[in-house]
């Protein structure tokens, strides 16, 4: 079939995007670190029976002590901080505004890679950078009606600093996990030569390992902000409040479940860089769903920033 590695992309696209809508609804109820810990269990739970199914075993297989030291890394900078930060998003400004700071995880992820792994950066990287930037504030920042020389922020200072951290966590978090990804092909290679079950588990199970990392942090922090008064949501909420549960369980069998698989059986059929790009394009297909689910006004303006925003993050992979 024709197109099938950009067909698959577009699904991703729409399961990320339902996977945003439905955890914006789930992290309203629960708060983040609830959220985030029903995401991570449930995580764990599906991925172990992937694994189960194509390599006889649910835990990870074949790792080391640096493949787990840089997925470990990669957890806490994506996982812990990142994903505490955005659905902090959600809960202050929304999950389309969550989306749009996503836009900045690759600029980050170019600059860390550069700085850490060497990896060479582009005129065209650079642009792409400045124009999701651009993009970015075109949508954020609004004129005043009562002055054409004076605009404004149309969002909470701490809901920006959040989308920021957010997106700088996704950035630094990809590199450190592509680190380990690296880590982990090569040792699994020696230990079982090109075995395709194992080479095309390894994705899963290396998110596994970062759900599992995730999971021990974010129960800390539960644990630390419920002593200290700052968590009020309690343990009992999250089978009590059934509506969270399931918009928190559809969050993650169509983000961290099912957007993860069609995102790898993408890239077989059409290179990396379409697929990343198409991938994309959430905070575009977001607009609309989010404006008919939770009637939040939209202007031309916004959806021109998004558009350009996904345009400056199109540049990295020509």
């Amino acid at each position: 079939m024709q197109y099938i590695g950009e067909i698959l992309a577009l699904i991703v696209a729409v399961l990320w995007t339902i996977s945003s809508l439905s955890g914006e609804v789930a992290s309203k109820r629960y708060g983040s670190l609830l959220m985030n810990i029903v995401r991570m269990t449930e995580g764990i739970v599906l991925i172990g029976g992937l694994l189960w199914v194509v390599t006889g075993r649910p835990p990870p297989t074949y790792t080391t002590k640096e493949v787990w030291f840089w997925l470990v890394l990669s957890s806490v900078a994506g996982y812990v901080i990142g994903d505490y930060f955005f659905l902090q998003c959600f809960i202050l400004i929304g999950a389309r505004w969550g989306e749009l700071f996503m836009t900045i995880a690759p600029p980050v992820a170019a600059l860390t890679g550069w700085f850490l792994l060497g990896e060479s950066m582009s005129w065209m990287a650079l642009l792409g950078m400045s124009i999701t930037l651009v993009g970015i504030g075109m949508s954020i920042l609004s004129r005043d009606n009562k002055s054409k020389h004076h605009v404004h922020l149309k969002l909470p200072v701490r809901g920006i600093i959040y989308g920021i951290i957010a997106g700088v966590g996704q950035g630094v978090g990809l590199v450190f996990s592509k680190q380990g990804m690296l880590l982990y092909r090569e040792h699994v290679t020696e230990a079982m030569g090109e075995a395709d079950h194992m080479l095309s588990a390894m994705p899963f199970a290396a998110t596994q390992i970062r759900c599992i990392t995730a999971l021990v942090g974010f129960f800390i922090m539960y644990e630390i902000f419920r002593a200290t008064g700052k968590e009020r949501h309690g343990w009992g909420l999250v089978f009590r409040d059934k509506k969270a549960f399931a918009c928190a369980t559809l969050s993650t069998f169509t983000g961290t479940f099912l957007g993860v698989a069609l995102s790898l059986a993408s890239t077989m059929y059409t290179s990396t860089g379409i697929t990343q790009t198409i991938m994309s394009l959430v905070p575009v297909l977001i607009l609309w769903p989010s404006n008919l689910l939770f009637h939040t006004k939209i202007t031309p303006l916004e959806v021109v920033g998004a558009i350009v925003s996904v345009c400056g993050v199109a540049l990295f992979f020509l």
